[in-house]
């Protein structure tokens, strides 16, 4: 009986940690040259804020690699006008890009394999 009890808790356990939905924040300061990112979940319980920047200098691209995430929330928050490239893969499929406006924009990705990784451009120019 206690082994049923266990596996039932396991199995639980992983569906709950994979229904978590994943936050993507991602902003500008052009004065600086700066695009910025913030990374968290939805589980109060866990502080996992995480805080990156692109400087004028270095990479193009914030780049997130995500392992069993359920659900994945984009929020851009440019000035009018500005427009970000996003890729997108999901496990061993190919690269997907687009350019969308990001000026107060949200985007909700659902993910439906284990892998999925997102790469969001500073601001095009």
């Amino acid at each position: 009986m206690k082994k049923i009890t266990l596996s039932v808790a396991l199995l639980l356990g992983s569906l709950a940690a994979k229904a978590q939905t994943e936050y993507i924040d991602i902003t500008s300061k052009k004065p600086f040259g700066r695009s910025e990112m913030v990374l968290y979940n939805d589980d109060t319980n866990y502080y996992d804020l995480e805080y990156f920047y692109l400087s004028r200098f270095t990479k193009n691209y914030h780049w997130v690699k995500y392992t069993d995430a359920n659900k994945i929330i984009l929020s851009l928050n440019d000035d009018k006008g500005d427009k970000r490239e996003i890729c997108t893969k999901q496990d061993t499929f190919k690269v997907y890009c687009q350019v969308y406006d990001s000026f107060a924009q949200q985007l909700k990705i659902n993910v439906s394999t284990k892998v999925f990784q997102v790469w969001i451009s500073k601001p095009l120019k």
